[in-house]
């Protein structure tokens, strides 16, 4: 399999279990599991970024503005990549926050504390710290969603081939085997 096919797959993966974290934010802990895996894929695909694949490296979610003009400006790279940047920092602020919120209780890792109960959900003076942590955590949330809606968007409409392929519904030209 080469290197593209399974960077689809791993977007793939990346994309579904993000939205189902995502709908899942009041199922408790589900919503943990599926918050541990989204922080697993990531992590996935920082150590991938490490295997020196040109298409891995994480330069490809810097935006680089150079040669945008009025001609080019909805189909230059810089705009793919500042959804791309959206993407990776509000998902990852949003798994950052919400296993400090767990302190890694879900999966075993007694010796982390958590910033705050997870799952309290009283209104009490003691909470007001986890309503803060939660309220930031679902603003990364929504903020991550607006950008997957813009991303999506972008390639459906100027990046076509593109986006199909990503979806599964089109085959790639024959390519070099990595």
């Amino acid at each position: 399999m080469n290197l593209i096919r399974k960077i689809r797959i791993y977007h793939a993966i990346l994309a579904v279990l993000t939205a189902l974290a995502y709908l899942s934010g009041e199922w408790g802990s589900i919503h943990l599991y599926l918050g541990y895996g989204v922080a697993a894929v990531i992590l996935f695909r920082l150590l991938w970024a490490l295997s020196g694949h040109r298409q891995l490296g994480l330069m490809k979610f810097y935006p680089d503005f150079e040669g945008l003009n009025f001609s080019n400006a909805f189909t230059h790279p810089a705009i793919s990549r500042t959804f791309l940047l959206g993407i990776a920092v509000s998902v990852i602020f949003t798994t950052l926050i919400g296993i400090a919120m767990d302190g890694g209780e879900a999966v075993g890792l007694a010796g982390l504390d958590p910033v705050t109960p997870a799952y309290a959900d009283d209104h009490g003076s003691d909470d007001h710290e986890n309503e803060f942590l939660e309220d930031i955590h679902e603003f990364f949330a929504n903020l991550a969603l607006i950008f997957v809606a813009c991303h999506v968007g972008y390639l459906l409409l100027f990046k076509t081939p593109l986006a199909r392929f990503m979806l599964f519904l089109d085959t790639p030209r024959r390519t070099r085997r990595d």
